[in-house]
């Protein structure tokens, strides 16, 4: 059963300004996600990355704040499969709130613009 959704969109070019910023990946995102986002430094997908993990983050807020206001950014990390796929791993509280749930993302992006959806599954 479909308990929430969320969507959200980001312009790439929002996120360089952001990354510029000390300490901005640290506040934002987990250890594992940095270290996804550093193998692609010198790619021009790097900025691309990171502004997806924050979209989908914002997205999945948005699907999550009907059940929960416990919601750090570093207690979501999205990471990706060996396929590319994104999939999303949960901390703290927010793990254990949601424990009963799964979690659908998907993202896409074009030149300079980003979308991701959360879908939020219950299960019965």
């Amino acid at each position: 059963m479909i308990i929430g959704t969320g969507c959200d969109v980001l312009y790439i070019d929002r996120v360089k300004s952001l990354v510029e910023y000390k300490n901005f990946l640290d506040k934002y995102f987990t250890e594992n996600e940095i270290s996804m986002f550093k193998s692609q430094q010198n790619n021009l997908n790097y900025i691309k990355k990171i502004a997806s993990n924050l979209c989908v983050k914002e997205a999945f807020f948005k699907s999550i704040s009907h059940i929960t206001d416990k919601f750090r950014f570093k207690d979501i990390e999205v990471l990706r499969d060996t396929y590319g796929k994104p999939y999303i791993n949960l901390f703290n509280d927010l793990k254990c709130d949601l424990e009963e749930f799964r979690v659908h993302v998907t993202i896409s992006n074009e030149r300079d613009i980003v979308i991701s959806s959360v879908i939020l599954e219950k299960f019965l």
